[in-house]
């Protein structure tokens, strides 16, 4: 486990089950990091400071950063973090089954009652919400999202910035492509393009031109 404190990204009602993750996984949390002042709405979060990138007090070696932002800015606020050198933990809520034979990359959040199974590939920065299931062989793309208890079978390929809603399931052996966002309680049965938003079950395609994240 490292012992870095940890600044978590984002300052919403997300940010603070991803505090209580990384709480109950032992981690220390420095504060929190929005990326202007403009979403800067509380001076401190939980107890915690919350700052803008610009103001941090704390070198690259003394802390790690955990994406805790469910919004598409989640994205710019974890590049404009790596431009500035700051590197990135992983945070497994303690509640969570996640295989030995998984690869976990840096920046994940997996929380509680998420189980993600033998020879699954978690990409970078990818958030696990409570209660998903993500199966055997499954490839999750860097920044990709799955809501709580949706649930993804076997050998699905998850392209970068995917979405994949609360409640939504994913036939096995298909692929999401990179940015599609799959609406609550779809069931997908058939490949998704990229940039493509589907809903309903099964699953149709209701709008192009998305981006998950």
């Amino acid at each position: 486990m490292s012992e870095r404190a940890l600044l978590i990204l984002g300052a919403g009602t997300f940010a603070v089950e991803a505090l209580e993750a990384a709480e109950l996984a032992g981690r220390t949390v420095a504060g929190f990091v929005v990326s202007s002042a403009e979403f800067r709405t509380t001076a401190t979060l939980e107890g915690r400071p919350v700052y803008v990138p610009e103001d941090l007090p704390f070198t690259t070696d003394a802390v790690e950063c955990l994406g805790g932002i469910i919004s598409t800015r989640r994205r710019a606020l974890i590049e404009t973090m790596e431009s500035r050198g700051y590197a990135f933990g992983t945070v497994v809520h303690p509640s969570a089954t996640v295989s030995p034979r998984a690869r976990v990359s840096k920046g994940v959040l997996i929380g509680a009652g998420v189980i993600v199974s033998a020879n699954t590939v978690v990409g970078e920065h990818v958030i696990l919400n409570r209660g998903a299931n993500v199966a055997h062989d499954v490839v999750l793309g860097r920044l990709a999202t799955v809501g709580p208890s949706a649930v993804i079978a076997g050998a699905v390929q998850v392209g970068d910035r995917a979405w994949v809603g609360v409640g939504a399931v994913v036939r096995d052996h298909i692929s999401i492509g990179a940015g599609a966002v799959i609406g609550a309680g779809a069931v997908v049965v058939k490949p998704v393009a990229a940039g493509t938003l589907v809903t309903g079950s099964p699953a149709t395609v209701v709008r192009d031109g998305v981006d998950g994240l």
